[in-house]
């Protein structure tokens, strides 16, 4: 960030950064938040509870200091925006905050108005944020991907109360060259970002986005510098640099690759609460949503820190509000909650929402005596949950309407899925769902594909098992072959009627191609142990894993992305020798070929031509 600057800033302002795509309409990036606060500024907040200090991270003292960031882009084109989010401390109404701003006239005022107010403010409200403006800018050159070096942000425009969401958002962005013509409110001021390609080498240490040292890379693909030579480069006068997670659409994604490091991280996004017709509290209007995440629901059960903190100095907290909307009993809610998740999750991980009325009438503060202790300006207004993972242990990633209780009893989750009237809970609105919550996840532990999910929790029975199968893990492994290979069909007698039900034949459609290449070298992994293992009670099923292997392989080159099977075969697939050779000098697959059909080997010979090896030899 080169510039930011209004008229007068004499308080603490908020500054997030995130691509948004106009075209797709959907948000292509995680936010980036940038302090922009003076060391007096920053000293006026209060640091939020339960946070995690400089310990957990060794660079944490630096973060707050980081104004570079890396934001990759698998699609270019000219409709690709770089927004910046504006917010500051919790005030009041929009328009009455933003007005001594946009008043030049007696601007002698209108500093010592907000000279008065702000101490006050920060020590009260100072954990609470609301919008106060946005601006935003192209990123690419029109009509072609090539980065526009020289465009800059729009004015700071004034937030409207009902533009808050993304989509409303998008609608301004996908009209963007009228912008002009949308008759919104500026503030005088001005925000400049400079945007230029990322370097091959930089001598910035640069964080991934679990905040990891990212390593360079040697001529053989080896790392050259250690974590250690990562810290060392980093300084008060020289931040790291972060980069920023990027979000790929699925179906609708142009290239997909896989999962190569381990970004276990889930997405909150509060989007609407209907508070409108409640009449359980007799105060709800300036509302903001405490977002945590627990292990239990047991009374008295700690929220885990593990919620990335926008506070400076500070890495992880185990709770994030969201902004607030003055006087509106149905707000709209944008900020994001990133999550760091756990390794194992279990049915009792859940999301806590928790909201709050926030008072912000701080006139009868200022004229109270010292002497006289303030209340809290928090009321409590309701309560969601939102269980993370099915009896499966799938982890759940959707579009959530939750009904809101106006209490929470000890273990409320048996509570979730009942419509019925419960003694211990008193619902808000008759049990209506409410309260809307968009989760994303950024995962290569947990797949939202029930057929891939299947297939790698029977691996995980057979890794515990020691290779020795049950009757009942047998037929269920290879109905699940059945489902990624939809070509080839399991035995009906070997499969019984309830497993027969469990895969309806709606589910044999097998997975889908987007699935596939992003755990492409998980999944080739775990076929070829199973492939490889020298248990008794497999060797009926290799027959069925070479077909799947096959038409797992025959997908990917279709889909003209042979280049990630060659960089499975060079850089991941490693044998039980000593020195790593190549899966086509390991693997004999002559013997297991000549049960399957001739339709399977002529994928094979075709695959085999494709990468250049043959049958015998791979």
């Amino acid at each position: 960030i080169a510039v930011f600057l209004f008229l007068f800033q004499l308080e603490p302002f908020f500054l997030t950064l995130a691509l948004f795509d106009a075209q797709q309409g959907v948000k292509l990036s995680e936010d980036f938040h940038v302090d922009v606060n003076s060391d007096p500024l920053r000293e006026m907040l209060p640091l939020p509870p339960n946070t995690m200090d400089t310990g957990p991270h060794p660079l944490s003292k630096y973060l707050n200091s980081t104004v570079e960031a890396v934001f990759s882009v698998t699609q270019p084109h000219e409709e690709v925006y770089l927004v910046a989010r504006i917010e500051k401390v919790l005030q009041g109404g929009i328009t009455t905050c933003a007005e001594p701003y946009m008043k030049l006239g007696d601007a002698v005022k209108s500093t010592q108005r907000i000279l008065q107010q702000v101490p006050l403010l920060c020590s009260r409200l100072g954990t609470y944020h609301m919008a106060f403006a946005w601006a935003a800018r192209p990123v690419f050159q029109s009509g072609g991907n090539k980065l526009d070096l020289t465009a800059e942000f729009t004015a700071l425009y004034k937030q409207e109360r009902e533009r808050l969401s993304n989509e409303e958002l998008l609608k301004i962005l996908s009209d963007f060259k009228n912008i002009h013509k949308a008759k919104l409110q500026t503030i005088p001021g001005s925000l400049v970002v400079d945007v230029v390609p990322q370097p091959p080498q930089s001598k910035t240490a640069t964080l991934t986005s679990s905040l990891l040292p990212v390593r360079s890379r040697g001529r053989g693909g080896g790392a050259d510098r250690d974590d250690t030579d990562t810290l060392s480069r980093v300084s008060p006068s020289c931040p790291p640099c972060l980069e920023v997670q990027e979000f790929l659409g699925g179906f609708h994604a142009p290239r997909i690759d896989p999962h190569l490091s381990l970004t276990h991280h889930l997405y909150v996004y509060p989007v609407t609460l209907k508070y409108d017709s409640q009449k359980a509290f007799a105060k709800a209007r300036n509302i903001s949503c405490w977002v945590q995440f627990k292990s239990s629901d047991v009374k008295g059960a700690k929220a885990l820190p593990v919620i990335y903190s926008s506070a400076p100095g500070t890495v992880f907290c185990d709770g994030l509000h969201t902004t607030v909307l003055h006087h509106c009993t149905s707000p709209t809610f944008y900020t994001e909650v990133k999550l760091s998740l756990p390794i194992a999750l279990s049915p009792s991980h859940h999301l806590l929402f928790t909201f709050y009325h926030i008072s912000c009438d701080i006139a009868k503060t200022t004229k109270a005596k010292s002497s006289i202790r303030q209340p809290p300006p928090e009321t409590i207004v309701g309560y969601a949950w939102l269980p993370l993972v099915d009896e499966q242990g799938r982890l759940l990633e959707d579009t959530h309407s939750l009904p809101v209780a106006a209490n929470l009893p000890p273990n409320y989750l048996q509570f979730t899925s009942s419509k019925a009237a419960v003694p211990d809970v008193k619902w808000v609105d008759g049990h209506r769902p409410i309260f809307r919550v968009d989760t994303r996840l950024q995962s290569p532990i947990y797949t939202q594909d029930s057929s891939l999910h299947e297939f790698f929790s029977l691996c995980e029975q057979l890794k515990h098992k020691s290779g020795q199968l049950q009757p009942a893990v047998h037929t269920a492994l290879e109905v699940s072959l059945s489902l990624l290979s939809p070509s080839s069909l399991p035995p009906l007698s070997l499969v019984n009627p309830v497993t027969q039900i469990a895969f309806s034949p709606q589910r044999l459609a097998g997975v889908d191609l987007h699935v596939i290449l992003q755990f492409l070298p998980i999944l080739l992994t775990q076929l070829f142990h199973l492939l490889s293992n020298s248990s008794k009670d497999l060797e009926t099923l290799k027959a069925e894993v070479v077909r799947t292997l096959v038409e797992v392989v025959d997908k990917v080159v279709e889909a003209g992305r042979s280049d990630l099977l060659k960089s499975y075969i060079e850089h991941i697939f490693v044998t039980r020798w000593t020195s790593p050779r190549p899966v086509q000098s390991t693997m004999t697959w002559q013997d297991s070929w000549s049960s399957t059909s001739d339709k399977v080997s002529t994928r094979v010979r075709n695959f085999c031509s494709t990468c250049g090896s043959s049958s015998r030899s791979c």
